[in-house]
């Protein structure tokens, strides 16, 4: 398990948190930047940005098509060549300019189209989490005008369609939660988050029986002897690959464990490891992984995605309140 900083060459995105990364299996594989701050609680620009992984160069993509407004604090997902940005803000407030807005890029024909989908809409929110399981994309939680949520939606984007999901009163409504599908696509993971302090629960959703539960590896016992602390605003992602010994476990890395008492203005306390938890049942909860290499600094609010072998990590907020451009990757496949 080794974390390697990228060697990023062209026109670097500008240093940035509360944006999205999303990986296109493209060739070798592009990363897609967009949206985020540099200053705090200030949108950058409506600008896409893409990395190719293969000669680690930068450049800005050329779109046609109604792109989004600046945006703070949204989630992006793909299916197949297509990115599909949900939501987040525009505003400086929690609640202000909150949107529900829903937009698809095509990485192909480079572009924007805003989607004008059937069924009811999830209400606007900010720092929520998004995951895509093959044509479908799943919605949680978030910050509403309202206060902070716990619901959870779906997108079919064949049907072009929203579908609210059944909630479980047992999950506290929380922002910067991390939302995660299984290996084998049957689950939904939803991982720690904020709710006024920080979590760190995880509950499960069975998408064929549309029912909640908390795992047995996150059970009262297994969470009480778990090494993870509460945090927010990380990220995580699942490893489905069955030739190694984390096949099917979620992967964690970074994010906040002690907010700012000046709020999303200041720079709370960051963590720099990275945990493993085997989704099995009977396994008993998080355990800290030792990696080689050269590991990203603490940071949390930053842009992560998965990538094949591990997790592209992108960005973020430091300790000292400075935006970040640095970008790493994990490769659970060992040292080479």
């Amino acid at each position: 398990m080794k974390w390697t900083k990228a060697n990023q060459e062209g026109l670097l995105p500008v240093a940035r948190s509360s944006h999205t990364v999303t990986f296109i299996k493209s060739g070798k594989g592009k990363a897609y930047v967009f949206g985020g701050e540099h200053q705090p609680r200030t949108p950058i620009d409506s600008e896409l940005h893409v990395y190719e992984l293969d000669c680690g160069a930068w450049n800005p993509v050329q779109c046609s098509g109604d792109a989004p407004c600046p945006r703070v604090a949204h989630t992006a997902a793909a299916v197949g060549d297509t990115i599909y940005f949900f939501g987040g803000r525009s505003g400086i407030e929690m609640g202000e300019g909150s949107m529900n807005d829903l937009y698809s890029f095509d990485t192909k024909a480079g572009k924007w189209t805003r989607l004008e989908p059937k069924g009811a809409l999830p209400e606007p929110r900010s720092f929520h989490a998004m995951v895509a399981i093959g044509s479908k994309i799943y919605v949680f939680g978030g910050c509403g005008k309202g206060g902070r949520l716990n619901d959870l939606h779906m997108f079919d984007t064949e049907a072009m369609e929203w579908l609210q999901m059944p909630s479980s009163p047992d999950i506290k409504g929380r922002g910067g939660a991390g939302l995660v599908a299984s290996a084998d696509g049957g689950s939904l993971f939803v991982v720690g988050g904020f709710a006024g302090y920080e979590l760190n629960d995880v509950h499960r959703f069975d998408l064929a029986q549309r029912t909640w539960d908390c795992p047995a590896c996150c059970s009262t016992e297994a969470a009480a002897a778990s090494l993870l602390p509460a945090r927010s605003v990380f990220g995580v992602s699942a490893h489905a690959c069955g030739a190694c010994e984390h096949g099917g476990h979620l992967v964690l890395f970074g994010g906040e464990v002690d907010p700012s008492d000046k709020g999303h203005a200041g720079a709370g306390q960051f963590s720099s490891e990275t945990y493993c938890l085997d989704t099995a049942k009977g396994a008993a909860g998080w355990h800290k992984l030792e990696t080689s290499g050269t590991a990203p600094t603490p940071r949390g609010w930053f842009a992560a995605t998965a990538v094949p072998g591990g997790m592209l990590v992108h960005g973020g907020n430091s300790p000292s309140n400075e935006r970040l451009d640095d970008m790493y990757i994990l490769n659970l496949h060992g040292d080479n």
